[in-house]
């Protein structure tokens, strides 16, 4: 799979293989079939089961002097397909210099996920404007026993601190499966973990994003009355398990500790009795329970005391019919002065069908609803970051449509 954007040179390519080697080779391959330029940038996700220093040596034996951002990603959604076996290496290039991003990296994120923020933000607040578009890509996973993650929200708020509320970061956290057992990137020739990349676009270049939702409310407002970073421990003044047990009418934990039911916690923006859509709560998956101390643990830390919440569920049939319209409507002709030249999907790992149980795949509804033929190429992300009511936060459960355009003027 190889679409061009033959104006700016960008190329999108796809391969999927169990030797590393030879999957980028084919990659590569494709994109020497379409241009003669070598790429002043590459992007690359590829799937865990992928060794990714094999990918950088493979990719720096064929572009000794390039730029390569590498990201392991659960899934790889293209224009002809997605899937997540581990096997899949998605590229894109950038072969001119007229609309390829700077790349700035922190690789303190192990030392502390806010202050990895602002060391990204001083570095790209030197060289560029706060409105300056950026694409942060992340290591997800902190540790997997225990369980601990990299927090997106901490980080876009050490990025803001230095950029301003309103910057404008699309993003996502990279995950080499479904299962969060891991994460990496490869930057400045080398594979590194704990890193967070910001990839800082020319003055020229917009983003415009679509977020997709698939969550709705099945309860009442609840009150957070006990909570510790992303641990509740009270709801309504109570343990924060049975509360929620009680609502679904089941376990949400096995013995084990592992959720029985992916749910998650909805915050809603606004007045609490307003009218509101989906695209009004910010969401927040429960990751894990404990039973002994009644606690759950969300995906992110941002949650606080006396905020009001609901219990969320996912909506397979809102999350399969959303894309046809807002995705179409995104993506139909233009009349203006500016010019997409790539599309980027992050997807939440949970809306696979895998682990959605729906027999359609999500990913497959949004390639089919694209109403044009600009480059493409998509993920699945452990947190999906994008503008929500003006200012960028990070998302569960939600598909962001990220779109790249250059002013033509």
């Amino acid at each position: 799979m190889t679409k061009v954007t033959r104006d700016h040179k960008i190329f999108a390519t796809a391969a999927k293989g169990s030797s590393t080697a030879l999957t980028v080779a084919e990659c590569c391959l494709a994109l020497e079939i379409c241009t003669l330029d070598t790429p002043a940038l590459l992007l690359v996700f590829a799937g865990g089961k992928h060794d990714p220093q094999i990918l950088l040596e493979t990719i720096t034996a064929k572009y000794p002097s390039i730029r390569i951002v590498g990201a392991s990603a659960a899934g790889i959604i293209t224009g002809e397909d997605s899937a997540y076996s581990g096997l899949e290496i998605g590229m894109v290039a950038f072969c001119g210099d007229k609309v390829a991003p700077e790349v700035y990296f922190a690789n303190t994120l192990a030392l502390g996920d806010l202050e990895g923020g602002r060391e990204l933000g001083r570095m790209v607040r030197q060289d560029h404007p706060s409105e300056a578009a950026v694409l942060l890509l992340y290591d997800s996973v902190r540790s997997v026993e225990p369980r601990q993650l990299h927090f997106a929200g901490t980080s876009i708020q050490g990025l803001q601190s230095e950029l301003g509320l309103n910057a404008s970061i699309t993003g996502g956290g990279v995950l080499t499966d479904l299962d969060l057992t891991g994460g990496w990137m490869v930057l400045d020739g080398a594979v590194r973990r704990h890193v967070a990349a910001a990839l800082v676009f020319p003055p020229s270049v917009t983003t415009e994003s679509v977020v997709l939702h698939a969550c709705r409310p099945i309860s009442a407002f609840m009150t957070i009355t006990q909570i510790d970073g992303a641990e509740i421990f009270t709801l309504d003044g109570r343990r924060a398990l049975d509360v929620i047990e009680e609502r679904l009418e089941a376990p949400l934990i096995s013995e084990a500790g592992h959720p029985n039911h992916i749910m998650t916690l909805g915050l809603k923006l606004g007045g609490q009795w307003e009218d509101a859509g989906p695209e009004d709560y910010i969401n927040r998956l429960i990751l894990t329970a404990n039973r002994e101390t009644g606690s759950v643990t969300l995906f992110e830390p941002d949650f606080f005391e006396g905020a009001l919440v609901q219990l969320m569920q996912n909506d397979p049939e809102m999350m399969l019919n959303t894309p046809r319209t807002q995705v179409e409507t995104a993506t139909s002709p233009r009349c203006d002065s500016v010019t997409p030249f790539l599309r980027l999907y992050i997807d939440c790992a949970g809306r696979a069908s895998i682990m959605s149980g729906t027999e359609v795949k999500e990913a497959d509804v949004v390639r089919g609803a694209l109403r044009d033929d600009v480059p493409f190429l998509g993920f699945y992300s452990g947190v999906e970051i994008a503008s929500l009511q003006g200012i960028s936060r990070p998302l569960d459960w939600t598909g962001v449509l990220m779109t790249l355009l250059v002013n033509a003027r």
